[in-house]
């Protein structure tokens, strides 16, 4: 039996965030995990997953076998560094029938009349459809998103609101300089926290492009990153509500997953884990009276509630640079401890060790003190959080002093490691 196309649209995103977020960072959940840890009953897990498998490219989830349950894991290529499959899912999401006819409709009559009213748009429509009936109320509905979208401007004219389409803004850029753009946007798509509208841009002009201007882009997709983190994609609506709180300086209240009672909060500043792709909320917990961090990927709603007091915009004022001191997402301590580390490498053969420390030593102070010899010095609140930055070099770093004795705590793990691996 063919499945309706309908029933495979994405009305509701945050039925499968969990689900996708689940496949594509962990890869280690089977059916049965998701109907008895996470509260998913079978029925729905199989709609779900079907539904996400339709806007993902053949293949790119896969499934193996471990103990008798089925695992389900996403399978890409690395290099394929501008394809975020994830943010197609999120293209497709919440819209209707109504939503794509009026959207085409609408801006062909527009198209071919300079100007109308919404009742001559209605009056316009096709009168007859099988799939969508056209009212005078859910057609100005559809007329207000494409206002606020940018697709559409309205003038207007005595008691009349007459709705024309909005200028092309690509039309004063030559070709090169879109191309140009292109390119940027590229680039920028896959380094920015907030992907998706970089990516939704760039598509869409490749789009324009090909459509009106009769160019190709050839130079799609040739940035590749070490660390590009698709799945923040997953969270990108809730960024962006927390930044708009952040800029209008409101109060959240944040509801994580599972608890039915928010975090009403002072929103102040979010941390980038660049290398581990995590993405944090550092704010002031009101009822608590105490800043805390909060994981973007654990927050199911963020709702703005109302504007901040002047005592809660001296506050946060008062806790902003937070991150200025802290190596990722340290514990809210106004403490700094400072931590030493020698460098040792081959200057001749090894000069990306010195570019490493410089573009990922936060700052840190560099001094050289003699040839292929270097002391790095940082004060943070939670120095330990160096520990898996220092092994990454292996023999070249060698922890001097810190205040919190991590020293101590990179030998005990080598220790540790050693007891596995005795053979060595």
């Amino acid at each position: 039996m063919a499945l309706n196309k309908s029933s495979l649209l994405i009305r509701d995103y945050e039925n499968i965030r969990q689900i996708l977020r689940d496949i594509y960072i962990f890869g280690c959940f089977s059916r049965d995990d998701f109907i008895e840890k996470k509260g998913i009953s079978g029925r729905k897990y199989d709609k779900e997953q079907q539904r996400i498998s339709s806007y993902l490219p053949e293949g790119f989830i896969q499934k193996r076998r471990v103990d008798k349950k089925v695992q389900l894991y996403c399978s890409y290529n690395i290099m394929d560094g501008g394809s975020n499959h994830l943010a197609e899912t999120y293209r497709n999401k919440s819209f209707t029938a109504l939503d794509i006819m009026s959207f085409f409709f609408v801006q062909q009559l527009l198209n071919e009349n300079e100007e109308m009213t919404a009742a001559e748009i209605l009056d316009a429509l096709p009168a007859n459809n099988d799939s969508v009936v056209f009212t005078k109320d859910n057609l100005r509905v559809k007329l207000d998103e494409l206002v606020e979208k940018g697709f559409v401007r309205i003038r207007k004219k005595g008691r009349n609101i007459l709705y024309s389409l909005a200028e092309d803004i690509w039309q004063g850029f030559s070709d090169d300089e879109l191309l140009d753009i292109c390119l940027f946007l590229e680039f920028l798509k896959n380094v920015s926290p907030i992907e998706m509208p970089y990516y939704f841009l760039h598509e869409k002009l490749i789009l324009y492009l090909s459509a009106e201007r009769g160019r190709s882009v050839a130079e799609k997709d040739i940035f590749h990153f070490k660390h590009n983190h698709l799945f923040n994609s997953l969270d990108n609506d809730i960024l962006l509500e927390i930044l708009r709180a952040m800029k209008a300086d409101h109060i959240l209240e944040v509801i994580l997953y599972g608890n039915e009672k928010g975090v009403k909060a002072i929103p102040i500043e979010i941390i980038h884990d660049s290398i581990y792709g995590r993405q944090y909320l550092y704010c002031f917990d009101i009822e608590r009276a105490h800043p805390t961090v909060i994981r973007l990927d654990r927050i199911s709603k963020a709702l703005d509630l109302r504007e901040l007091t002047k005592d809660e915009k001296n506050k946060k004022t008062s806790l902003a640079g937070y991150s200025d001191s802290c190596w990722c997402t340290s514990g809210a301590d106004d403490n700094l401890s400072e931590i030493v580390v020698e460098f040792r490498f081959d200057e001749q053969n090894e000069k990306y060790i010195l570019g490493r420390i410089q573009a990922e030593g936060h700052g840190g102070a560099i001094k050289r003190l003699d040839e292929g010899l270097y002391e790095y010095r940082i004060k943070l609140r939670d120095p330990d959080e160096m520990i898996p930055w220092i092994r990454s070099f292996g023999e070249r770093a060698k922890v001097i002093s810190s205040e919190k004795k991590t020293e101590e705590k990179i030998a005990v793990e080598w220790k540790k490691a050693l007891a596995k691996y005795d053979s060595l």
